[in-house]
């Protein structure tokens, strides 16, 4: 049987212009790698918006939650914790709007996902009413995500609801995450432009669902981790 997929999504709303270069070398040149080397990370990427809520999203793909639990990691961990308070490790749980949730894959239900080639992300993440849980993953899977794959240039989608953990959060950050995350990888922002897509998005069912979930982010980025 097929492990679902574990996300760990990190979204940060913003970073003082005067460290944002200095603060993405290291991100991507130390605070990725550090993790990359670790039992159980497979991949990770790493967006900037291009509209949205958030100034910045990170993606790390994992095989299981073991990965945040393992020795490796743990002693990362304790290693970043004890560095000065100036550092970027300690600054950047404490960025405004920086914020972790943890994922279960749920759509695909059994399917390995291979990475595409693509630069665009749309990610979107939902509450919805418990009552009205079960009809608003009905319309996601059978109705919305099917219609979103008939517009050119939507590539893959990927559906993910937040787990219940006891992990601890990093200093300064929270666990603060909408249950229901879907994630779009696309050719192009200019999809969403497209006749096509705006046919594809309304419907009669779509628009009774919308009228009860919370949307608690809409993000169109661009990648900027690993790059082109």
């Amino acid at each position: 049987m097929t492990k679902k997929r574990i996300l760990l999504m990190v979204r940060i709303g913003d970073v003082p212009p005067e460290i944002e270069a200095e603060w993405n070398k290291w991100y991507d040149t130390e605070h990725i790698p550090n993790r990359l080397n670790k039992p159980g990370f497979l991949s990770v990427r790493r967006f900037k918006a291009i509209e949205g809520e958030y100034k910045y999203l990170t993606l790390y793909d994992l095989n299981s939650l073991d990965a945040l639990t393992s020795e490796a990691y743990l002693k990362l961990r304790d290693w970043e914790a004890s560095l000065p308070p100036d550092s970027f490790e300690a600054l950047t749980p404490k960025l405004p709007g920086c914020a972790r949730g943890i994922y279960e894959q749920i759509y695909p239900e059994q399917e390995d996902y291979q990475i595409p080639n693509t630069e665009i992300l749309f990610a979107v993440g939902h509450d919805v009413p418990p009552d009205k849980e079960e009809e608003f993953n009905a319309w996601y899977n059978t109705e919305h995500i099917p219609a979103m794959k008939r517009v050119p240039g939507f590539v893959t989608a990927r559906r993910f609801m937040v787990i219940e953990t006891q992990l601890p959060p990093r200093g300064g950050s929270a666990f603060s995450s909408p249950k229901y995350v879907t994630l779009y990888d696309l050719e192009s922002e200019k999809v969403f432009q497209s006749e096509v897509f705006l046919k594809e998005r309304n419907s009669p069912w779509s628009s009774w669902v919308r009228s009860w979930y919370s949307r608690r982010f809409r993000i169109v980025a661009r990648r900027i981790y690993p790059k082109q």
